[in-house]
């Protein structure tokens, strides 16, 4: 592949990079914040997963309102949702309002990205290589700097600042719109988008049924009144949303996602890649408190998973062009098995930041498997845009839903005294929720290894 197409952004290349940003910039306070508001560890999770959720299924339907609305005035109005749910998030004090705020700012940077993938794009096109280098080389530094920025800055002036921080980078954006190229008007999408109503009703009554088990009932969890209506409700919704879709004339998901068994290992596997990718949000606390740091200032650990995962790209690309996406899927899932597995029983401090960086070199190697190689030989070339927005949903729901299914580690909200700086049952849930991702990856594994090869590597191997 010439090097200008492996540079060249689209929508949700940058939607996925933003998603890593916030987990980076959240993720180390998040022990900070369940302390200081007193939210159970299972409840402040809900912090990055319903961020993560509406974030990535606002984006098809922003860029269909927005092409329908006019762009830039949509563009605006994004940003000033983006802004004010930052503001409304810091300056929260419970639950509702700080979860409110969180969804309010997922929306507005739903809005947001569209216009700025074309941007630049543009600027990854019409200007030289080194150019290209530069913008690749800001966001590397943007993706390993900013957990430690985020420690930094709650160490100084307290968690609030890290949604209030947003403010002046909104405005910033603003008047930088004003230099933004004009012409080249945005066609208006022409898939169906009430299935993704269905879609974000499934995944979030699927999240709040999880988020109502608890573990100590045992088996009998599942008969539990709180957990039993909305589990209903997730396996009832899917019925309405498959017959919307195959009535829409053009349908957002295509009728091959229920039937064929390649495209559902597939999406069952980067649903899978987004478990594990998420479940990072675990390390900052978990080495902050093994080297007897104070609570929030974890950044740096998450920047050594970043700047692993970064630097693990190219050898992972140049995996998958000779293995194909399964051997590039397959060698992620075993390297982030083995390093949750390791950080979850060894507590040896020193080793485990070589493990961080295994860690962080697993998740490079799921996130660069070029995963659209099967769906270019299943679905249609007329339907493939639409299915590569479902797969980046799939591996957004995954992560999603992962978490909220990692905080069931945190399940006891009773005190207990602290054991290392972290009370016990925050230890035990730190420990139960790496496991947990660990078994994910484990699954992950092992689909991947029964996905058909793609057809020019099985040609390869056989020539």
């Amino acid at each position: 592949m010439p090097f200008g197409k492996k540079l060249t952004l689209d929508a949700f290349i940058i939607a996925i990079f933003l998603s890593a940003l916030d987990l980076g910039i959240v993720a180390p306070s998040l022990t900070v914040i369940a302390a200081d508001l007193q939210f159970p560890v299972r409840a402040v999770v809900w912090v990055i997963a319903l961020h993560l959720a509406v974030f990535v299924l606002a984006l098809p339907l922003m860029e269909a309102w927005g092409a329908r609305a006019g762009i830039r005035n949509w563009f605006a109005l994004s940003l000033l949702l983006f802004a004010g749910g930052s503001f409304a998030a810091g300056a929260s004090d419970s639950w509702v309002t700080l979860i409110a705020g969180r969804v309010v700012q997922a929306l507005g940077a739903g809005g947001i990205v569209p216009l700025l993938s074309v941007q630049i794009r543009r600027l990854t096109y019409l200007r030289k290589r080194s150019w290209r280098v530069f913008v690749h080389v800001v966001l590397a530094v943007l993706f390993i700097w900013v957990p430690m920025l985020s420690s930094g800055i709650t160490w100084h002036f307290g968690w609030r600042w890290l949604f209030w921080i947003n403010l002046p980078v909104a405005a910033v954006i603003y008047v930088l719109s004003f230099r933004f190229a004009r012409g080249g008007g945005y066609r208006i999408p022409d898939y169906h988008t009430v299935g993704l109503f269905y879609f974000a009703g499934i995944l979030l009554s699927a999240m709040v049924a999880v988020s109502q088990l608890d573990p100590r009932k045992g088996w009998g969890m599942i008969t539990d009144p709180e957990f039993l209506p909305f589990a209903v409700l997730t396996v009832g919704l899917l019925i309405p949303m498959m017959m919307v879709e195959r009535q829409a004339e053009h349908p957002f998901f295509q009728s091959e996602l229920m039937t064929d068994l390649r495209l559902i290992g597939l999406n069952a596997a980067v649903a899978l890649a987004g478990c594990t990718w998420v479940a990072v949000v675990l390390v900052p606390g978990w080495m902050a408190d093994l080297f007897g740091q104070p609570r929030g200032t974890g950044g740096i650990y998450l920047s050594i998973v970043a700047g692993a995962a970064w630097l693990t790209l190219p050898f992972a690309r140049w995996i998958s062009a000779r293995w194909g996406y399964q051997g590039g899927l397959a060698l992620g899932f075993f390297f982030t098995a083995a390093a949750y597995f390791i950080l979850a029983l060894m507590e040896e401090p020193i080793a485990l930041l070589a493990v961080l960086a295994i860690l962080g070199g697993g998740l490079g190697f799921t996130l660069a498997a070029p995963v659209h190689e099967l769906l270019f030989e299943v679905v249609p070339v007329r339907r493939v845009k639409n299915s590569l927005v479902a797969l980046a949903m799939f591996r957004a729901a995954g992560a999603a839903f992962g978490l909220v299914v990692i905080g069931l580690s945190f399940f006891n909200p009773a005190d207990s005294p602290a054991v290392n700086g972290l009370p016990m049952q925050w230890k035990q849930g730190f420990q139960t929720g790496m496991l947990t991702a660990a078994g994910a990856a484990v699954l992950g594994f092992v689909i991947s290894l029964l996905l058909p090869l793609p057809k020019e590597v099985d040609e390869n191997s056989e020539g």
